[in-house]
């Protein structure tokens, strides 16, 4: 088979919540007319996502919306759009203020489809984008190429293909109990007094406590967790920078200590860890890659739950509504382990064993919703297409299990270590290589990178425009980090 150039070039993205609509975006943005984008989405809606398809305006996105623009060098962008909003009164009751604003996700969802829908109708690339409501069960290499299979049996010839299916949530459900609490059968039909235990006492716990009082249940609700952490609130952090030598950097326990000396005794103890992790947010992924193996998973092992609680923060009107639902007793939160649960036909009993004590615990509840958080081991992934990809070597879990395995350059590795040019991956599944990317900053800079990779493989990109290009976003992140190139 003749092997394409950006004239004809054929791309498969898997998936179509941010990161694949996203990459959509810049490749048709790069390719010639003759190029085709395949966007391909099991669900029925494009453009939203796990996280933005929420139809609840109490969800709030957990990043201010000053941060929010799918555009590196458009900081302004996702603001502006906001403030046409307002202009043409659609949702203006809940846009308000600007840069600081945490406004609800399914707004975000909505600029993410408008995104794509511009490209359509306004700039012209319509004729390049194929939308594909079908589910991808397979991808076999075929020379150069790639054939991606659809549930529907349609395969679809491409010359590269990238993997941007999100995170893949427990789904099974049973009685009273519900592995995802996305499913809409997970709330309904629920009595207002009845009892109800959350698993995981993360921020999927906070949108699900969210969803209950929305619907005025007035039961005690339970959640439980390891630790017990619930994550913090947003609030002020005033820039600053951290001093890391490549001696703190090599282990998680140097990292700890230099970081917690540096932020000691320094005004406001809220503001300063807020602001100590603001700082370390930009090298996250430059400091995860350098440490070994060994050091990452000590980090999983005790540090994981306190990152994530600091790390992924509610937005402060949430937080309000968590810290009056404890005060009033109606949420408990326990640091205890889930040690037997027996379902009759009107419930579930639950045996909870506390953390670092032989105390039990016997509740009664209704229902059990499972607020854990994803599926990280890809050897059982509940998805046709990671376990094909798996069983045929294509792609192979990586050595955390916390995704597949992928190259700095995200492209999948297969079974025999090797990197596959025609096969790359996005967001949450390569988390094994960059740790922090599911925010959309993150993502947004992953996706900017595989479209260059995919475009100057193909010609899309003259070696002066990408130089230009490198450029550009080079000065945007100086703009944004003007400490970066002497401290962290």
């Amino acid at each position: 088979m003749t092997r394409s150039t950006a004239a004809s070039a054929r791309i498969a993205i898997i998936g179509a919540g941010f990161s694949g609509s996203l990459l959509a975006v810049h490749l048709l943005r790069r390719f010639l007319p003759g190029g085709r984008v395949y966007l391909i989405e099991k669900n029925a809606k494009f453009g939203g996502g796990l996280a933005y398809s929420t139809g609840n305006p109490s969800h709030l996105l957990n990043v201010r919306a000053g941060r929010m623009s799918a555009f590196a060098d458009e900081p302004d962008h996702f603001i502006n759009w906001l403030r046409s909003r307002v202009a043409s009164k659609a949702d203006a009751q809940d846009v308000r203020g600007g840069f600081d604003t945490f406004v609800p996700r399914h707004l975000y969802g909505t600029y993410i489809q408008e995104l794509l829908g511009n490209e359509i109708w306004q700039s012209g690339n319509g004729r390049n984008l194929f939308l594909v409501p079908d589910e991808a069960v397979a991808i076999r290499q075929r020379g150069h190429s790639l054939s991606v299979e659809v549930r529907g049996g349609r395969q679809y010839e491409v010359d590269a293909a990238v993997l941007a299916v999100g995170n893949f949530l427990q789904d099974d459900a049973g009685g009273h109990y519900y592995g995802n609490p996305w499913n809409p059968r997970a709330l309904a039909d629920l009595d207002p007094l009845a009892p109800v235990l959350l698993i995981g006492t993360g921020l999927t716990m906070i949108d699900t406590v969210v969803s209950l009082l929305d619907r005025e249940h007035e039961g005690p609700i339970y959640a439980v967790s390891r630790r017990g952490l619930l994550p913090r609130r947003h609030g002020e952090a005033p820039p600053r920078s951290l001093q890391l030598s490549e001696n703190d950097r090599s282990s998680v326990a140097r990292l700890l200590r230099s970081v917690r000396r540096q932020g000691r005794h320094h005004g406001d103890e809220a503001a300063v860890w807020r602001s100590v992790v603001d700082a370390l947010r930009p090298f996250t992924q430059e400091i995860w890659q350098g440490l070994t193996t060994a050091e990452k998973q000590r980090f999983l092992r005790h540090l994981r739950p306190w990152w994530d609680v600091h790390r992924h923060r509610m937005a402060p009107l949430v937080a309000d509504v968590i810290d009056d639902a404890i005060r009033r007793r109606q949420l408990i939160v326990w640091a205890a382990r889930v040690q037997e649960m027996s379902a009759d036909g009107q419930g579930v009993s639950v045996r909870l064993r506390r953390r670092r004590t032989d105390q039990v615990e016997d509740v009664r509840v209704t229902r059990v919703i499972d607020c854990s958080g994803p599926q990280c081991n890809y050897d059982r992934i509940d998805s046709a297409l990671i376990r094909d990809l798996v069983a045929q070597g294509t792609a192979r879990p990586d050595p955390l299990k916390l995704g597949l395995d992928v190259t700095v350059d995200s492209a999948v590795i297969n079974r025999e270590g090797s990197a596959s040019s025609p096969l790359y991956a996005l967001g949450p599944v390569t988390r094994g290589m960059f740790w922090e990317i599911t925010s959309v900053p993150d993502i947004r800079e992953q996706c900017w990178k595989v479209a260059a990779l995919i475009g100057r493989r193909f010609g899309a990109d003259s070696a002066e425009r990408l130089s230009a290009e490198i450029a550009e976003q080079l000065s945007s992140e100086i703009a944004a980090h003007p400490m970066r190139t002497r401290h962290v």
